[in-house]
C-alpha cells in the first residue's frame, strides 16, 4: 500500500504510517468489469450439440480455466495498483488476460471447424456456438486495458515477489477445485461441497498471503495443502468411501482409486509447491510491496 510517512518534517524515524487511498483508473474499472463479463459467459450456454437436445456452458470444458485466467488477470491489475504500478505486475495481467482471448477464440473455432467439416463427427453431433463464447472473448478483451494504465519506476521487492508466487500457486489449486465442483457434486454431494470449501480456501489464503502475510496464513497453507495431498493419495491408491459413480476419465492409474488426470496433477503440484513455499516463507521478513512515494511515471 502507498504510504505517507508520519514524523518525516521532524527529521525522526516515523513509528507508522498512514494509508493513502489508492485510485482505481477508468482502465482497471473497464478491465475488472471484463473479467466478470467473461464469468458470465463462461456459465451462459456454450454450444449445442445432439440438433439442439443437449446444452453445454463453459464450466462443461475448458473455457472454465479461461474464466480462471480472466479472475487472474484481474486481480493482478488490482496487484499492481496496489503496489505502486510497477511494470512487472502488468506484463502478468495483460499475459493473463491475453491467453485467455486466445484460448477463447481457439475454443471457437474449434466448433466452427468441426461443424464445417461434414465428418462424421460434426453429422452425430451437429455443434451450434451459442452466446456463451461470444461473450467471454468480449470480457477478455476488456481486460487488455490494463494497459491503457501508466507503470512507474517502482520495484517489486523479493519478499513480495515470494508471495506472489506462493498465491499464483494457491490461486492455481484453488481454480481447478472450484472447476471441478460441479461434476463432483454430480457424484456426492459431500465429495463436491468439499470441492467447493476447498478452493474457496485457497484463494481466500492467496489473497491474505499477498495483502496481509502472517505466519498463520503460511501454516494454513501448509495444513491445507497436506491434508488435500493426503486425501488426493488415498482416492488414487483405494478410492474414498463416497461418490463412485462418476467418470473419472482417463489417467494414470496406479491402484483401485481415481486414475491420476492432467487436473489432478497440477492441482497437487500446485499444492506441494505451495506447502514447501509456505514453509520456507515462515519467519521471514514480509516487506512490503509499495514504495512511499510514487516515482516518475513511464509507459
Amino acid at each position: 500500500m502507498i504510504t505517507q510517512q508520519i514524523g518525516a518534517s521532524t527529521g525522526l524515524a516515523p513509528r507508522h504510517t498512514v494509508p493513502l487511498p489508492i485510485t482505481i483508473p477508468a482502465p482497471a474499472i473497464i478491465a475488472m468489469v471484463g473479467a466478470l463479463i467473461t464469468l458470465v459467459g463462461s456459465a451462459l450456454s456454450w454450444v449445442t450439440i445432439f440438433r439442439g437436445t443437449q446444452t453445454l456452458t463453459g464450466w462443461n470444458g475448458s473455457p472454465r480455466y479461461f474464466a480462471g485466467l480472466a479472475v487472474a488477470s484481474a486481480a493482478l491489475t488490482l496487484l499492481f495498483l496496489w503496489a505502486g504500478r510497477p511494470a512487472a505486475f502488468r506484463r502478468l495481467a495483460v499475459l493473463a488476460g491475453s491467453t485467455a482471448v486466445v484460448g477463447i477464440a481457439f475454443a471457437i473455432w474449434q466448433v466452427a471447424a468441426l461443424n464445417s467439416s461434414h465428418s462424421v463427427s460434426a453429422r452425430i453431433l451437429t455443434p451450434v456456438l451459442e452466446p456463451g463464447p461470444f461473450v467471454m472473448a468480449a470480457g477478455a478483451l476488456l481486460l487488455l486495458a490494463v494497459v491503457a494504465i501508466p507503470t512507474s519506476a517502482a520495484r517489486v521487492p523479493l519478499p513480495l515477489w515470494r508471495r506472489v508466487i506462493l498465491a499464483g500457486a494457491l490461486f492455481t489449486a484453488g481454480w481447478i477445485h472450484l472447476a471441478l465442483t460441479p461434476e463432483h457434486l454430480g457424484e456426492a454431494t459431500i465429495l463436491g461441497l468439499g470441492f467447493l470449501a476447498a478452493g474457496l480456501a485457497q484463494l481466500a489464503l492467496a489473497v491474505l498471503i499477498t495483502a496481509r502475510p502472517s505466519d498463520l496464513a503460511y501454516y494454513a497453507v501448509v495444513g491445507l495443502s497436506a491434508t488435500l495431498i493426503v486425501l488426493y493419495t488415498i482416492a488414487v491408491l483405494k478410492g474414498l468411501p463416497f461418490g463412485g459413480g462418476h467418470d473419472h476419465g482417463t489417467g494414470l492409474t496406479i491402484g483401485a482409486g481415481e486414475p491420476i488426470d492432467v487436473e489432478g496433477a497440477v492441482s497437487k503440484l500446485a499444492e506441494l509447491f505451495s506447502l514447501a513455499t509456505a514453509v520456507v516463507l515462515v519467519g521471514q521478513p514480509n516487506t512490503q510491496a509499495a514504495p512511499i512515494s510514487r516515482p516518475a511515471e513511464s509507459g
